[in-house]
């Protein structure tokens, strides 16, 4: 009773200082004519309606927006290995882990499109310079990662109506097939694979807060965004291929852990000079009824 007491007081003290300050406008540039007023919004009664609950207006669980707008050389995406294996450790996985993701790629190419790069060498699935050919020279299996110059970032993510700003750099790595002259697909795809076509298998990883972390539990403090997550990894698949040119269009099936299955789609523009400029909106789920 005593500390229910206290707290009444300090709340009480509070509101009559605060109602004696100037008036002031939050970040957002709303004008209050007295401070406490700015806390009088978060009050239930306040709230407007959310416009996920119009049939006309669904809300998705979680909507990315990602832009490039650098520069980037995708002829030549392979990548090092210790690029590669940097990429791997930002998603949580060994040098292991990272060689059984790969080999879980080549079996899901060789289930979608009866392109069958199984039992090539563990170092193809962690160093760019070991690409494999296949023998009738159809197809090659690489690593590849996306050049930081390409400035792949993710912009702003939503939450049901809840949105944030977090323009945090994103790491785009995985295994990418080139098809080198039009070849029939055997697998569930069962398409026509035309010559310069490419086949992606990987994740996005981006990193949106440090824990900050003490010697007791009551300083440490969570990451206070809407996903309450320190680190978002994605895990893509090409839906058909992709073909790189002045457009290019981007469509994946995505995977996240805690998510579940979304989808991922866009375009990217060629400009002169390696010059990229794309736009990427993921959601999650993919589509909603």
């Amino acid at each position: 009773m005593e500390i229910s007491v206290r707290k009444f007081l300090s709340a009480l003290v509070f509101i009559l200082v605060a109602s004696m300050i100037s008036p002031g406008v939050d970040a957002t540039g709303t004008y209050y004519p007295r401070p406490y007023m700015y806390f009088y919004k978060y009050v239930p009664w306040r709230r407007p309606p959310s416009t996920c609950q119009k049939p006309e207006t669904p809300c998705y669980n979680y909507v990315l927006t990602l832009v490039i707008d650098g520069t980037v050389d995708l002829s030549n995406v392979q990548g090092t290995r210790s690029d590669i294996l940097a990429h791997q450790r930002l998603a949580g996985r060994s040098e292991t882990d990272a060689i059984a993701e790969g080999k879980r790629a080549t079996a899901w190419l060789k289930n979608k499109y009866g392109i069958d790069f199984t039992g090539i060498p563990d170092e193809a699935y962690i160093d760019g310079t070991k690409a494999v050919t296949s023998k009738d020279g159809a197809f090659t299996f690489s690593t590849f990662i996306l050049d930081p110059a390409a400035r792949y970032r993710l912009v702003s993510a939503s939450k049901g109506d809840k949105v944030q700003l977090f323009n945090t750099p994103v790491s785009e790595s995985g295994w990418i097939v080139s098809v080198n002259k039009d070849v029939k697909a055997s697998g569930t795809f069962n398409g026509l694979l035309p010559e310069g076509a490419k086949i992606l298998y990987g994740d996005y990883v981006t990193s949106l807060c440090n824990h900050v972390t003490g010697r007791w539990f009551y300083f440490r403090s969570p990451c206070r965004n809407i996903f309450r997550k320190a680190r978002l990894v994605i895990h893509f698949e090409s839906r058909t291929f992709l073909t790189y040119g002045d457009l290019t269009i981007i469509d994946a099936i995505l995977k996240e852990r805690s998510w579940g299955a979304g989808l991922g789609r866009g375009v990217m523009f060629s400009e002169p000079g390696n010059k990229k400029c794309a736009r990427n909106v993921m959601t999650f789920p993919a589509t909603l009824p």
